[in-house]
């Protein structure tokens, strides 16, 4: 039995205790297939197994053709070594807890959680609890179908859905941050871990589709001074290191990425047409806690 029924039986009734009522605040019981609060505002958990906490209708900017070429991608490994390297920065952090209570915000179609969470538990055989929260709806769909023994919502951490003080470590990767609902999250003692792209991320493919790709980028620096500014540091590291991508997966690499939205037919067909390509993986890791 892992921390989750299957998508066909729904959460147990202990993950219930991680979420709050997206529209007042209070706590949330199960009720067969629905997690409902006192006030009896009622969210469904859909057939394939996440749950929608969005108290709108909200436009994402990916599309579920951006989460599959991710997926693949992934899945090739390009990211094993972020992987690897997030998941002994969280052993080291706060590995002794148990269940370690991880959340994704930013998870896209949650292989990176899996991932993560699959090394952990590799390594210690500890009961971990993962939760997996973004704003696209096809992303979620994707890794609740994928992924069934972990957590995963549709919701707006403008408007969280989540229980303060809840999760032992927050993952931020790749993805826009909210650094005062991170805070409100953490568990005492707890981390968060924030991947930033450094300049020369996935340099060779910016360079086949943008024309300006060698620019001096400060994007990175003022992402890790405004983190700074919000955790007390624990630790920060720059992953670098070159990854090959065989020929199936280049067209899939470039789809991936919303670089290819304003690339042109023929920087696309040029990318496609290759037999590999080395793709630099140079990135900041970094590690806060909440400041006393």
């Amino acid at each position: 039995m892992t921390a989750y029924h299957s998508a066909q039986n729904g959460p147990e009734a202990a993950v219930a205790a991680l979420l709050r009522c997206p529209v007042c605040g209070q706590t949330v019981r199960l009720d067969r297939r629905s997690i409902v609060c006192p006030a009896r505002h009622t969210f469904d958990l859909s057939k394939h197994g996440y749950i929608n906490l969005l108290t709108r209708p909200a436009r994402a900017k990916y599309d579920k053709r951006l989460f599959q070429s991710r997926r693949a991608v992934l899945l090739g490994g390009l990211y094993d070594p972020l992987h690897e390297l997030a998941a002994a920065k969280i052993l080291q952090s706060c590995g002794g807890k148990s269940p370690l209570r991880l959340l994704d915000a930013g998870s896209g179609e949650g292989s990176h959680l899996a991932r993560i969470r699959g090394k952990i538990a590799a390594e210690t055989g500890q009961a971990i609890w993962g939760v997996g929260i973004d704003l696209a709806k096809e992303g979620v769909e994707m890794a609740a179908r994928s992924y069934p023994e972990l957590l995963w919502c549709v919701g707006d951490l403008a408007r969280s859905p989540l229980g303060a003080g809840c999760f032992d470590a927050v993952l931020n990767i790749l993805s826009p941050a909210n650094y005062e609902e991170f805070s409100r999250l953490l568990a005492p003692g707890g981390v968060v871990l924030k991947v930033i792209p450094e300049p020369d991320y996935l340099i060779e493919l910016r360079r086949l589709l943008q024309p300006d790709a060698d620019r001096p980028v400060t994007a990175g620096s003022r992402a890790k001074a405004h983190f700074r500014e919000r955790f007390t540091m624990i630790d920060e590291d720059r992953l670098r290191c070159r990854v090959r991508l065989d020929r199936p997966l280049l067209p899939h690499l470039a789809a991936m990425t919303p670089l290819s939205w304003q690339a042109g037919e023929e920087a696309l067909q040029r990318i496609a047409a290759l037999d590999q390509l080395e793709m630099t993986i140079d990135l900041a890791v970094l590690i806060g806690r909440n400041a006393d």
